[in-house]
């Protein structure tokens, strides 16, 4: 990049479904994180975080990019990037090594191997790895560690969450970053990248689950004895309450998604049935009143049944029965009313709004949910950065990704 030898500058970029946004951070010499600015534009032609035309998203990205650089006077190069998509998926999987060393001892040569026999792992048909997420080791005797090297064992096995997804989406967003002459460093899981920004070392040992409602997709992530231990993508997010407003009440999207937020709630108030809400009317819109009883039934409908979809998920995996923890909500879609509350009821657990780790910087951002995972991305980066020396560009691509794409001609 062109910020100089002595500023270790990091940049994360999101590509949502409602907007993309560009966060420009610097890892200071004792480690600490400073936010510097973020660079926001409206996301086109992006649904459920997927990319359908390839130029204007590439546009909106390169916008987004521009004005980051416009306020914190950094040329950007590189990024750190956000994947997600309904096309995502997660598997738990396990593998074991024999020790053939003296006295038994693991070393870290066994941790590589067994690395590389999750990496080797088959998927479905044209997928590629995003993340091989090491949940904990496992030695002979049955006790499990998160470092097992030095220690003795006839055998070490090793459980990993992996993430895999569609190698032709996963270009796609790559590749419109990369034609704008923009490398990408890395990448990382959005609900991955969430998790970084709100919950604490402690809170994933606990048990935690954090629930990110976007506008075009709901995604989430659980951690069990501080490991990952599931995730989901949810290809419905705050937009869909919008158009069932547009359908239920038969008015447009931009006066439904204003409702949404001014007037709506999640929650039916018995004393609010008889309430009434003026619309003014416009050129093309004639002035109206709707019942508030109306809006908040068709709100709430979509928002349960959101809930109840990703709550069914969680229960039918293996991890549930021995849940004990909390779930997070954060997200641009976690800003209507009542929305804790409705939570509170579907949920069999404590529910809580996430808040974001303060950093070094403009304070205003970090309490805006709909943020939460692009400075988490942040954080990966800025961890990244520190426990692996910097490789340039698109050779920090995961490996697997990269034989893939390479197989089907796409890099």
């Amino acid at each position: 990049m062109f910020w100089g030898k002595t500023r270790n500058i990091v940049v994360a970029l999101e590509v949502g479904s409602t907007k993309v946004a560009a966060a420009v951070g610097e890892i200071r010499p004792d480690g600490t994180l400073a936010l510097l600015g973020i660079g926001e534009g409206s996301s086109g032609q992006v649904r459920k975080c997927e990319i359908v035309d390839f130029e204007v998203a590439q546009g909106c990205i390169r916008d987004a990019l521009a004005e980051a650089e416009r306020k914190t006077d950094v040329v950007v190069a590189e990024v750190y990037l956000t994947i997600t998509g309904a096309h995502i998926r997660s598997s738990n999987t396990r593998v074991t090594t024999v020790i053939n060393h003296d006295g038994d001892e693991i070393t870290q040569e066994h941790l590589q191997e067994l690395h590389d026999m999750a990496t080797a792992q088959p998927l479905p048909a044209d997928h590629a790895i995003v993340h091989h997420l090491l949940q904990h080791y496992v030695l002979d005797d049955g006790s499990t560690t998160d470092n097992p090297v030095g220690l003795a064992s006839k055998q070490l096995t090793a459980h990993f969450h992996q993430v895999y997804g569609l190698a032709t989406r996963l270009q796609t967003t790559i590749r419109c970053v990369k034609e704008l002459s923009i490398d990408v460093k890395n990448y990382a899981l959005s609900s991955y990248a969430t998790a970084q920004a709100v919950l604490s070392r402690n809170q994933k040992q606990l048990g935690a689950i954090v629930i990110n409602l976007g506008g075009g997709v709901s995604d989430y992530i659980a951690y069990q004895k501080g490991a990952v231990v599931h995730t989901g993508i949810l290809g419905v997010g705050g937009d869909h309450l919008t158009n069932d407003i547009v359908s239920g009440l038969k008015i447009p999207y931009a006066k439904a998604e204003q409702l949404k937020k001014t007037e709506g709630s999640v929650i039916l108030n018995p004393a609010e049935k008889d309430d009434r809400i003026t619309l003014p009317g416009a050129y093309n819109f004639e002035e109206r009143q709707i019942y508030r009883e109306s809006l908040n039934t068709i709100m709430q409908a979509r928002q349960a049944e959101i809930f109840e979809i990703i709550l069914e998920d969680l229960q039918n995996a293996s991890f549930w029965p021995d849940f004990a923890g909390t779930v997070y909500v954060t997200g641009g879609a976690s800003q209507v009313n009542g929305l804790l509350e409705l939570a509170s009821q579907i949920f069999p657990c404590p529910v809580e709004l996430a808040h974001q780790f303060p950093f070094d910087g403009d304070q205003n951002y970090g309490r805006r949910p709909d943020l939460s995972t692009l400075l988490g991305l942040l954080h990966y980066a800025r961890q990244a950065e520190l426990e692996v020396p910097a490789t340039r560009g698109f050779a920090r691509v995961g490996q697997s990704l990269r034989r893939a794409l390479a197989s089907m001609r796409l890099i």
